[in-house]
């Protein structure tokens, strides 16, 4: 038993009907996992299990993907192989790193975050002119990440129903908003 995907998808997508938004969290989204995961790698334990070395960062991956094939298997597998095979790349990069390079990866990694989340912002401010979804709902920062592979696969073709019912209920949801924001 899985999560409604239309339902789900349409939630988040209501905020992120504009090209140029869309574009803006294709980018920064998955950025602002991956780097909030390796901010992770400074400050929490570390458990080596012989193949890898686990974090809280690592943990909540998993965790999310769970969730993410929860509400789609196939995009939730490869959004979690994606955001996992990175992190393990980039933890297995930094595992011998010296004093600086380690200062300069959590450097990097703060500046990724800073710069996604202004430029998301930006694009809500801007292009979409509308708040973003986690002003209303929060927990849409950790399942933000599975919406840009859905995004990326719907526009390739995937379960076009879906989609269609999505792209609705999405439209639907916009024009509610507008109305409600001209009675105001």
């Amino acid at each position: 038993m899985g999560i409604d995907i239309v339902n789900f998808y349409s939630s988040y997508g209501s905020y992120h009907n504009n090209l140029v938004n869309k574009a803006i969290h294709l980018v920064c989204i998955p950025l602002i996992l991956l780097s909030a995961v390796q901010i992770m790698n400074h400050y929490t334990f570390t458990i080596d299990t012989g193949c890898c070395k686990l974090n809280i960062g690592l943990i909540m991956l998993f965790v999310l993907a769970l969730v993410y094939m929860a509400v789609d298997f196939l995009s939730g597998i490869l959004a979690s192989s994606f955001y996992i095979s990175v992190t393990l790349l980039l933890n297995q990069h930094f595992a011998n790193a010296d004093e600086a390079q380690w200062s300069h990866h959590l450097c990097v990694a703060t500046t990724f975050q800073v710069t996604c989340w202004i430029l998301q912002f930006i694009g809500h401010g801007v292009f979409e002119k509308r708040a973003p979804a986690l002003l209303d709902n929060i927990l849409q920062i950790f399942v933000a990440p599975d919406f840009v592979f859905l995004e990326i696969m719907f526009f390739l073709g995937y379960k076009p129903q879906i989609h269609k019912a999505c792209q609705v209920q999405i439209e639907n949801s916009i024009k509610q908003f507008r109305n409600d924001k001209k009675q105001k």
